[in-house]
């Protein structure tokens, strides 16, 4: 009988957690995401269509994470800011909104692998090429270093 009790209980718990869980995340439409989101979509993956996006609370922080037809990953944060854009497999970003101090110096010392991910932090942007190799800038686009 106490087994029983105690799986029925692990039972609901689990029920409760998921619950939970779920509700920390929202489908939404194009139309749903922050504006300047929808700006950065249409302005750089015009010709793609949205896949999935969901409004998702992270460490109590709501970001928008967006799948792109193409395959390309993107998440945005509350504002709708770019924080991190991720490309499938080996395929190259678009460089429009790469800052160009990081495309030059990736053209320059790195072709022809291009840039299939990138990462805004408070500090700095690190970028992963077409041939895996990891890469720090500061938010100038400084190069820093190769990150192993």
């Amino acid at each position: 009988m106490k087994s029983i009790y105690q799986t029925f209980i692990l039972s609901v718990l689990t029920l409760f957690i998921s619950t939970g869980l779920n509700a920390q995340k929202a489908s939404l439409d194009k139309q749903d995401l922050p504006k300047s989101a929808q700006s950065f979509l249409n302005k750089n993956f015009s010709n793609e269509r949205l896949v999935f996006a969901e409004r998702d609370y992270d460490d109590g922080k709501l970001d928008y994470e967006v799948k792109l037809s193409n395959g390309v990953k993107i998440e945005f944060d509350e504002k709708g800011n770019w924080k991190e854009v991720d490309a499938r497999d080996d395929q190259a970003l678009p460089e429009k909104f790469i800052p160009n101090n990081i495309v030059r110096h990736v053209k320059q010392n790195f072709a022809p692998h291009k840039i299939s991910k990138i990462e805004k932090s408070r500090t700095k942007y690190e970028v992963e090429l077409t041939n895996g190799l990891d890469l720090e800038f500061n938010l100038s686009g400084k190069f820093l270093r190769i990150d192993d």
